[in-house]
């Protein structure tokens, strides 16, 4: 086996004593730091090599080839850019966000029609909604926007905010179905002053159909009530909670809006309706054993979709203070060991209109609309990523791939 240096000298013998590619490299070079390399010097190691000048001369043509595509390239990309900017059109926003006493809400800005004329609340509603059945229609989607509600731990409030935020939007002329999915413990049919004679637990087992089901509240309100007392629902199987997603498909088409009402924990339901959303409220309170289990949902719900909107609300809140502590201990903590927090959309004041209106069996947004708890569900409503909470794919039908 030669070496490179007997290689070399074996090179310089078969072709007349002419310098190897690594000799002449090396002359150059102490050349060049003797300060003596010339032009002439330079040519020498190649002049009147045939093929080297044919290498030289392909390389020179691909360089000057490249040279003109790039520029070519770049004159396309200053027309274009051009043309966007000249048909471009400002658009002013639908509504601003501002801070009021550390709490995010929301605040409407009149917006112009095309004719200079400036809508008002009442007209935009209902033109709104219209916008909303057929973007989705548009885009191939569901026409349902479906808003999931649930609490670590239970006693928080969360089927009160869910039922008034239901009738809240149904007075705004929306089409709106509240679905009670408490494990065996529903009571927004109560809280609504409904006796439905069917449940979520009939359409599971195949008695009635999903629509058959529902029973009509105020303002148009559409309840599917959850099963109390009833086995089926306490602990339902993979295939039975399949069976009753695909028989819940078909109401997607029928409404505006689906407010899903979840029991307390991380039930396999819970979660595989957690999967398949885009949007979440998050209810606590300022009680440490809330926080800690409302901290756990969030966690959860994050690792089984990473791309979920979460709105957190501190419900019953014995003043502004101590609510601001409680979602400042909630964000430190998500911050901390999670990497990310949620929103905090609002705090609602503990208010006795609510137990009256509890025993009542009329929703506080009907019976106590102007008391502070009500007022405070109104900015909770408000929270604009529900207006965007439709997904490319139905829901039911992303809950059934997340039951596999």
């Amino acid at each position: 086996m030669l070496n490179r240096f007997q290689f070399s000298r074996l090179r310089a013998f078969r072709f007349g004593g002419r310098k190897s590619a690594a000799g002449a490299r090396r002359d150059e070079r102490s050349a060049d730091a003797n300060g003596l390399a010339t032009s002439e010097t330079v040519r020498d190691s190649w002049e009147g090599d045939e093929r080297v000048a044919r290498l030289l001369a392909r390389r020179a043509a691909a360089k000057e080839s490249h040279r003109n595509g790039a520029i070519e390239r770049l004159g396309e990309r200053v027309s274009a850019s051009g043309a966007v900017a000249a048909t471009a059109a400002p658009v002013a926003p639908a509504r601003a966000r501002t801070s009021h006493a550390g709490v995010a809400s929301t605040v409407e800005t009149p917006r112009t029609s095309p004719e200079g004329g400036v809508q008002t609340a009442r007209s935009r509603q209902a033109a709104e909604s219209t916008a909303r059945r057929g973007a989705g229609a548009a885009v191939g989607t569901s026409s349902a926007r479906v808003v999931c509600i649930a609490s670590g731990k239970g006693g928080t409030g969360k089927s009160v905010l869910a039922s008034n935020l239901a009738i809240l939007w149904a007075q705004q002329g929306e089409r709106v179905l509240l679905v009670d999915f408490d494990a065996g413990l529903a009571n927004a049919h109560l809280l609504l002053g409904l006796a439905p004679p069917y449940d979520v637990g009939h359409v599971m087992e195949g008695q009635v159909t999903a629509r058959e089901a529902l029973v009509e509240g105020p303002h148009g309100l559409k309840l599917l009530a959850g099963g109390v007392g009833r086995q089926v629902m306490v602990d339902p199987t993979r295939r039975e909670l399949d069976r009753l997603f695909k028989a819940l498909r078909p109401l997607e088409d029928d409404f505006d809006l689906i407010i899903i009402d979840h029991g307390a924990g991380l039930s396999y339901s819970t979660v595989a309706h957690l999967a398949a959303t885009s949007t979440l409220i998050l209810v606590t309170n300022h009680e440490v054993t809330a926080l800690s289990d409302g901290y756990a949902l969030y966690k959860r719900a994050h690792m089984v979709n990473p791309a979920l909107r979460v709105g957190l609300v501190v419900n019953r809140a014995p003043d502004e203070r101590i609510a601001m502590d409680a979602w400042e201990r909630f964000r430190f903590a998500s911050h901390k060991f999670l990497g990310h927090t949620p929103e905090l959309i609002g705090w609602i004041p503990a208010d006795l209109a609510i137990p009256q209106a509890v025993q009542m069996r009329k929703p506080a947004a009907l019976s106590y609309p102007d008391c502070a708890a009500v007022k405070s569900m109104k900015r909770v409503a408000d929270w604009p990523p529900i207006d965007h909470a439709r997904s490319a794919q139905p829901f039911y039908e992303r809950a059934r791939r997340a039951l596999r």
